[in-house]
């Protein structure tokens, strides 16, 4: 059986953060999350049908939004009816994301129960002041408290997401924060620059000017730091944002970067499944009501071309340090990537932005910092 990766996707926050463009809500009440919840299950049913024959789950990842938002009750209900609906690996990865200060002892026991083995704790800071000006609803003591609550409870792998080069954030506070995180030894560290999208508080105080961004080179000082940082500590960085303990990469997000297969639950949910991308709908009444019959989960559709796959192989696998394999690659679509990308190859690899390493092509510490556009000469 081929193995499958499941997302499932819970759109509620206790309130949005000022960068967040995110399909997320917050301020919704009980009876709004209640009705979302019983219509992701009848989702789960409707899909478990479809694809738990076929597919073996080995990873499955709540994300959001807040999923820690939703009772022990609630979180009991769809994790029961994930283990109903599919067939689960031994080893199944299942990551729940959780905002400092919105788990308790019932929700991590509930949690734990029904087999989620990793947590991902959303720190994106340690200053208080810093979090007061993302719009975070957590405090620092929040995080500390969280963090040790859940190690007490018996989760083994923890994430921190930490967040970098955003206003108001000096060097140092990136520096101490970082540094506090890893004393705590998580198993897997996210670390990620600031991208305050249009339409966000954040975007807008920025394009008025009432906000000052982070400049290129600060940014890149800011990476670069963390990156020696985390690799002093025994953290391998895996992905252009992603370290983890030897052991503990997230085999979810890997997923994503190696173009395997994924289903997606949930409001607005992507997936990747035998070379077609899908998604569902993104309107919550529309979603609700084709929980009733009356509509479709899914709204949109696209059947990957083989230049589609071949474009996305390489951009999405040049994230990973790995890098993309020569070998892989003539396997997956026979025929030597060089004599399809051998201009663009050596063009690259001639400023410095891209190498040829153990049989990869990787980018190099400076194609990191233009990455996208490495990525675009793959398209």
């Amino acid at each position: 059986m081929q193995k499958l990766g499941l997302y499932i996707h819970i759109p509620f926050c206790e309130r949005k953060c000022l960068y967040c463009d995110f399909l997320s809500f917050g301020g919704a009440d009980a009876s709004a999350r209640e009705a979302y919840v019983r219509a992701l299950i009848a989702e789960i049913a409707s899909q478990g049908e479809s694809y738990g024959g076929a597919f073996r789950v080995d990873s499955v990842f709540l994300g959001g939004g807040t999923p820690s938002l939703l009772s022990a009750e609630q979180l009991t209900r769809i994790l029961s009816e994930l283990s109903r609906r599919f067939s689960m690996t031994r080893d199944c990865e299942t990551t729940m994301e959780a905002n400092p200060g919105s788990l308790d002892a019932r929700k991590l026991e509930a949690a734990l129960s029904w087999g989620v083995n990793r947590l991902s704790l959303g720190a994106q800071s340690l200053s208080d002041e810093l979090l007061r000006a993302l719009g975070r609803v957590h405090a620092r003591a929040d995080f500390l408290a969280t963090y040790e609550a859940a190690r007490r409870a018996g989760f083994a792998n923890i994430n921190a997401d930490l967040m970098f080069a955003f206003p108001g954030q000096t060097r140092a506070d990136w520096r101490e924060t970082l540094a506090e995180v890893m004393d705590l030894r998580p198993e897997h560290i996210s670390f990620y620059s600031l991208q305050a999208e249009e339409g966000t508080p954040m975007g807008e105080a920025l394009r008025e000017g009432r906000l000052t961004a982070t400049d290129e080179e600060t940014d890149r000082e800011m990476y670069r730091f963390a990156l020696r940082a985390l690799a002093d500590a025994g953290y391998e960085r895996y992905e252009i944002s992603n370290a983890a303990k030897p052991g503990f990469r997230c085999r979810h997000n890997l997923k994503y970067w190696s173009m395997d297969a994924y289903l997606g639950l949930g409001l607005g949910a992507h997936s990747y499944v035998d070379g077609v991308r899908f998604s569902n709908v993104e309107g919550m009444d529309a979603y609700l009501a084709a929980a009733r019959g009356d509509g479709a989960f899914r709204e949109r559709t696209h059947v990957n071309s083989r230049e589609d796959r071949i474009s996305e192989y390489m951009f999405l696998g040049l994230r990973r340090a790995d890098g993309v394999s020569e070998a892989d690659y003539a396997r997956e679509f026979g025929e030597d990537v060089r004599a399809r990308f051998g201009k663009e190859i050596e063009r690259l690899a001639g400023e410095g932005l891209l190498e040829r390493r153990s049989g990869a092509l990787r980018l190099t510490p400076r194609g990191i910092d233009v990455s996208n556009r490495v990525f675009v000469a793959f398209v």
